[in-house]
């Protein structure tokens, strides 16, 4: 199997992920710093792999691939953290640990708690070892395998500080055909994070066009009902925001002294209108993220097909933003 790199080493990061039988990448002048946005290259999703210089890469493993659990932090120095996280989470998986490698992270980073926790993540080696030796020609400039909770972090935190909201806690639902999770971050710190279930619906519903559906198939005879007596066929709440207020509602009580600032929706195709209709929904104040305003002006337009493209590079571009890359997972 072959990938859209070459490997000739450079200054230059290269992000990629698996797509099915296809090849998503993106491809930057190199990991951000305080002073420059980071300029997007080249991104894309390739049926075939096309050469593509680059020097350090980032590998993102596929949300099926990995858990992340929390647990509460054992009392043990920092560099036996893993171990010690690998005996609490033997009953919480359904593989042998042997299998997985694992990495933690402190829930909220360094904040101070009576009782602190640990994100665990928990990655199968199968994966692991087919996502990196895969990557013909390029395995040893694999830096990260990385995840898509600290990708959207990392695009959550850029837009919090973008919008003056860097200390407030802020959320965002990232919504795909095939996933939808949410985070909730503060100071650049991830402190919760949960796989929802997705609604197909809601993107109909967000471009009117369940509603006119809905009317289709009103009975003969039907009139106005006063103050709401009448449920329109089409009209059901969300099972995804239900889900998103339940979460909110645990954040709420886990942290009353961070109190939701915004919901942030990153979402490929009609981020606008969904997220006016999850504000509408739940009362939160909710907008769109565009994921390409991470990077410096006059991004090249991607490679493959845009729409599909997007979708598959969203997290690509979340990873792009990853300062951090002592080592793999």
């Amino acid at each position: 199997m072959r990938f859209p790199w070459s490997p000739r080493r450079s200054g230059q990061r290269l992000l990629l992920r698996r797509v099915g039988s296809q090849h998503a990448f993106v491809l930057t002048d190199g990991p951000p710093d305080d002073d420059e946005p980071v300029r997007l290259l080249r991104w894309g999703l390739l049926a075939e792999a096309r050469p593509v210089p680059a020097g350090d890469a980032i590998a993102l493993l596929d949300p099926a691939d990995y858990q992340i659990l929390k647990v509460d932090t054992p009392n043990v120095p920092q560099e036996e953290l893993k171990a010690a996280a690998r005996w609490q989470i033997k009953e919480m998986v359904d593989v042998d640990v042997a299998e997985l490698t694992l990495d933690v992270m402190h829930v909220g980073g360094d904040v101070e708690r009576a009782q602190r926790q640990l994100f665990v993540i928990a990655a199968r080696n199968s994966a692991i070892k087919a996502l990196t030796t895969g990557a013909v020609g390029i395995s040893d400039q694999i830096s990260v395998v990385d995840v898509w909770e600290t990708a959207l972090r990392n695009l959550l935190a850029r837009q919090a500080r973008a919008d003056d909201l860097a200390a407030r806690a802020c959320a965002a639902v990232f919504i795909d055909a095939r996933h939808c999770l949410l985070i909730v971050c503060a100071g650049d710190e991830l402190f919760y994070t949960r796989r929802l279930e997705g609604d197909a619906g809601l993107l109909a519903r967000a471009r009117g066009e369940q509603s006119e559906a809905a009317s289709a198939e009103m009975p003969l005879g039907f009139e106005y009902q006063p103050g709401g007596a009448f449920d329109a066929p089409g009209t059901q709440e969300s099972p995804l925001v239900v889900e998103l207020q339940r979460s909110i509602d645990v954040w709420e009580r886990s942290w009353p002294e961070l109190p939701l600032a915004r919901l942030y929706v990153i979402t490929a195709e009609h981020g606008p209108e969904v997220a006016t209709l999850i504000q509408r929904e739940l009362g939160q104040r909710t907008v769109a993220l565009d994921a390409l305003a991470a990077f410096a002006a006059e991004a090249p337009p991607p490679e493959g097909p845009a729409g599909e493209a997007l979708a598959a590079c969203l997290p690509l571009l979340g990873a792009a933003l990853r300062t951090d890359v002592r080592k793999k997972l």
